[in-house]
């Protein structure tokens, strides 16, 4: 194959490449891993300023923070969410493709530089790793990259000017071997292999230029000086550094060598990797065949080891394989990412080993094989990416898909659709405190759409006074567990069927409620405070609060009798006039008498208020406990608003003339 045949083909390999790994790049599966959103939020806290050596993400673990600065600069250009953040392994992973097919092709040829490229294109766990939001998708590169540059630093292959150093390249050897340290503790191996192959090749018969060896000796002053600060980090912070955690915590007594020898060899071939959030379970890494032919190009460079090009590639292998095979979780698909380019060329040599092999009569059969594996493991990969693995049980639980799902709906629908997520907006730090909300904002794109949040097992927006909007329930238990009352709203509206069940609720009541809010008029009268200016009188709803506020009534409970130790509930219907403070609270209060201290009260709010507009209307639910030792009687209701901030209520206003800070809403008999 002559070198322009190669390029058309690698030209046509990456573009291939490109479209597999752009094709359904946010959906495939729709949603961040947990390990994803460990990354996302080391991402949010160097976006936030806190620029570290070392992150404490929980558990006494550190992580190396660059790939997390790249991110936060990634994602300040193009966003956030579910695309934007992915975006960097989608680029990562197209380099990884080039710069293998340039180190095979340099080292080995065109042929050997096709077929490593033909195996990568075509990988499944290649595809999934430039779709995960995760600082192991830049491993294939930092060490395809290491082995390119060592290729040319040490004249391993003969390109043009290949016997003249270059500065520039051997100052890029120094800052990757220095930059490697903030990326990832794999590279300590990655170092270790590069000093190794450096030495191989001083010693070797065909001895580098003194000039050479000044150029290395400066590629490796460079490294001392970038990794500086990573040192004095892990003297100061031994326990988060990079060297306590290269084999990922392995213990002889949990995972043997033989048998994590062996899970390595399953995984590669056979059964792969069980974890859904790596893998389709039960598929290898490499079909059988692709795994026989690595296997030859292993056993041709271990027969041709003191050949500079080869012994390249078998100190790599021997240097990095114990990080996959005594990984804490072998078999790991993510333990084998530094492995990829090597296996890949390995693959390569075994094609150009097995085509130079055969009579020349039998070479055309050997180009159609290849193709036909090509061919095949295409197809494999395409109908596991995209149809199967997505399906598989396990997948959806481990991406958060339904968290996913809802993000894509909300980015496409919310700024022509009012929305109301059923939830109370928050920044979470620590993981396991993530709620289902949390998790879908953190995956949409679209970061400054409005949307308003009510606790829906306690409160209920209605927005503009009911006109058509969409409920949001990222948790699928808050149907459910909803207030009956705020259910029977909810239940008039009709669910999406095209997506999860209980997620989301088109709702138009605007006819409804104003029939209800009417209703109250005559069926739930209120009265102002017997105590406020003007004395006691019939408060005829709406009756405007200070604050931007307006009452338009309550439900009446029908029952008006209760035991000690019982549980009243106040429903009051409010509706938005104007700005409401930030800091807004609503009372209820049980009173024996209208000027007696509390007999027992509930103060809160299940709306977030600093979302609502004009003509919003809101229901708040409160639950008011009786004492076990309430005397028996006859016990008034009275409700208001005040600001938190400074206990200050809200004054009731009749004609714009304050009368009083709150209003009663009839009478419970407790016996």
């Amino acid at each position: 194959m002559s070198s322009r045949v190669g390029y058309l083909l690698a030209v046509m390999l990456l573009l291939l490449g490109a479209a597999l790994r752009m094709h359904m790049l946010n959906a495939a599966p729709v949603g961040f891993g947990n390990a994803e959103i460990t990354d996302v939020q080391v991402t949010e806290r160097v976006r936030q300023g806190g620029i570290e050596v070392f992150y404490d993400i929980g558990n006494g673990e550190g992580r190396e923070g660059l790939y997390n600065m790249v991110q936060a600069v990634f994602t300040s250009v193009f966003g956030n969410g579910l695309f934007g953040y992915k975006l960097l392994s989608l680029w990562i992973g197209m380099l990884v493709l080039a710069v293998v097919y340039a180190l095979a092709q340099r080292l080995f040829g065109p042929v050997v530089g096709v077929a490593a490229l033909a195996l990568l294109t075509t990988n499944m766990w290649m595809v999934v790793l430039s779709h995960l939001t995760l600082r192991e998708t830049v491993l294939p590169l930092l060490v395809a990259l290491m082995l390119l540059i060592l290729a040319r630093t040490l004249a391993v292959y003969r390109g043009i000017h290949a016997s003249v150093p270059d500065t520039t390249v051997f100052v890029l050897l120094g800052v990757l071997l220095g930059l490697g340290f903030y990326i990832h503790p794999v590279h300590l191996l990655i170092v270790l292999f590069s000093m190794i192959a450096i030495a191989f090749r001083l010693f070797s018969k065909q001895r580098l230029s003194s000039q050479n060896i000044g150029y290395l000796l400066f590629s490796l002053l460079v490294m001392i000086i970038i990794a500086m600060p990573y040192l004095i980090s892990t003297v100061r912070l031994p326990n988060l550094s990079g060297a306590v955690r290269i084999f990922d915590h392995y213990t002889i007594a949990e995972n043997p060598p033989l048998k994590a020898v062996a899970d390595t060899i399953g995984a590669m071939l056979f059964v792969g990797d069980a974890n859904p959030a790596h893998n389709l379970p039960g598929r290898p890494l490499i079909d059988l065949v692709s795994g026989l032919l690595v296997l030859v190009g292993v056993l041709t460079a271990a027969r041709q080891w003191r050949n500079a090009r080869y012994a390249l590639l078998l100190i790599a292998s021997v240097v990095l394989l114990p990080a996959a095979i005594f990984s804490r979780t072998t078999p790991d698909f993510l333990a084998f990412t530094p492995l990829l380019p090597l296996v890949a060329i390995y693959f390569g040599l075994g094609i150009s080993i097995v085509y130079r092999s055969v009579v020349p009569s039998v070479r055309l059969a050997v180009v159609l094989g290849a193709v036909v594996l090509f061919a095949f493991n295409l197809g494999w990969s395409v109908g596991d990416l995209f149809t199967v693995w997505p399906a598989a049980p396990g997948v959806s639980r481990a991406y958060h898909v339904r968290a996913g799902r809802l993000a894509q709906y909300v980015d496409q629908t919310a700024a022509q659709t009012p929305t109301v997520v059923c939830d109370s907006q928050g920044v979470i730090e620590n993981l396991d405190a993530f709620s289902a909300t949390d998790l879908m904002l953190l995956m949409m794109n679209r970061k400054n759409i409005p949307l308003r949040y009510a606790d829906c097992g306690s409160g209920m927006i209605f927005v503009n006074g009911g006109d058509k909007q969409q409920v949001i329930m990222p948790d699928p238990q808050t149907l459910d567990l909803m207030q009956p009352y705020l259910r029977q709203w909810l239940d008039q509206g009709t669910q999406i069927a095209t997506m999860p069940s209980n997620s989301v609720v088109l709702l138009d009541v605007s006819k409804t409620l104003a029939d209800e809010v009417g209703r109250f008029t005559t069926t739930a009268p209120a009265g102002y405070a017997p105590d406020a200016a003007g004395g006691s009188g019939l408060a005829v709803p709406p009756v405007r609060f200070g604050g931007n506020l307006s009452f338009l009534g309550y439900e009446k409970d029908g029952d008006q009798t209760y035991s000690p130790g019982g549980i009243y509930t106040s429903i009051t219907y409010w509706r938005v006039d104007g700005v409401v403070p930030p800091d807004l609270r609503f009372f209820t209060h049980i009173l024996a008498d209208p000027a007696s201290q509390p007999a027992s009260q509930n103060d809160t709010i299940s709306v977030d208020v600093k979302q609502l507009h004009d003509r919003d209307v809101f229901i708040q639910v409160i639950f008011v406990p009786l004492p076990l030792n309430i005397p028996q009687g006859m016990y008034g209701i009275s409700v208001g608003a005040y600001t938190s901030s400074d206990d200050v209520r809200m004054p009731v206003l009749f004609n714009d003339i304050p009368r009083g800070n709150r209003l009663f809403i009839g009478q419970i008999t407790v016996q």
